[in-house]
């Protein structure tokens, strides 16, 4: 008898896995679904913190680089730039290419691209603008400056290698490709 009970209490409640007339109640089969990779809270904290750096950083530059803005639903006034970024684009480019067409693109790309980044849209279309802006900064405009342009080169990357995250336009669309 003594070994029947301890049998018992071994096997109690493990069903027909312990074999027949072990225990009266099936064993309880748990479905955890797996936490997807990026779409813990971290992820999503990380996320909104770069795009929100990006955001501020891109803004604030396509603001005091741009001309005054007269009509507000005018795209071409969030779009023309200024004179001091004409004649600075004017030596980025080493007069290869139109300064008034590289400083219009330049401020184009930033506008668009804090406003992708605040959506979380196409954000790894951005993170590789950021990254090939930050590689170009570093390597043609400001090289002494190399050690705080490293940080935007990260940010990039970070983008281009996770996207946004959680909180995102792009993930969301995600998982809609993924019911269809």
């Amino acid at each position: 008898m003594k070994d029947a009970s301890q049998f018992e209490r071994l096997f109690m409640g493990a069903g027909e896995a312990a074999g027949p007339g072990a225990g009266g109640a099936p064993p309880v089969v748990r479905s955890e679904s797996p936490v997807r990779r990026g779409a813990g809270i971290r992820d999503a904290v990380i996320g909104l913190a770069v795009r929100a750096v990006l955001i501020v950083q891109m803004w604030s530059w396509s603001r005091a680089n741009a001309a005054a803005v007269e009509d507000p639903l005018s795209w071409r006034a969030w779009v023309t730039p200024a004179e001091g970024l004409q004649s600075a684009a004017q030596i980025w480019t080493q007069g290869h290419v139109d300064a008034g067409f590289a400083a219009f693109l330049l401020l184009t790309v930033a506008t668009l691209a804090s406003l992708s980044l605040a959506a979380g849209f196409l954000t790894r279309l951005t993170g590789i603008a950021v990254f090939l802006g930050a590689l170009w900064h570093m390597l043609f405009i400001l090289p002494e400056a190399f050690t705080s342009t490293v940080a935007y080169l990260a940010l990039g990357l970070y983008l281009i290698l996770r996207g946004a995250g959680p909180v995102s336009l792009d993930w969301a669309l995600a998982r809609l490709a993924r019911l269809a």
